[in-house]
């Protein structure tokens, strides 16, 4: 089966609302969710391993739209730079 960008969501802030800390919340995009945010959850690890992965390929010096940035960005992509 085929999904479309609205079927999974996501957040960050670089101050948590429970530790202060950067935080990434990930969610079903519609009510009762389809179980990304759950598989994704299972598989952080990789996922993690794979932005890094990405982020370090990445030649241009501080963070362009194919390693860090997002066209969807609600903050106009600050602060988001390679060096997090």
């Amino acid at each position: 089966a085929s999904c479309d960008r609205g079927d999974i969501g996501g957040v960050s802030t670089a101050i948590g609302p429970v530790d202060g800390l950067p935080t990434i919340f990930v969610y079903d995009g519609h009510p009762g969710g389809a179980g990304f945010a759950a598989r994704g959850f299972r598989t952080m690890s990789r996922w993690w391993g794979a932005t890094a992965s990405a982020i370090e390929a990445c030649e241009c010096p501080s963070g362009c739209p194919s390693c860090v940035q997002s066209p969807k960005c609600g903050n106009g992509n600050d602060p988001l730079d390679k060096d997090g």
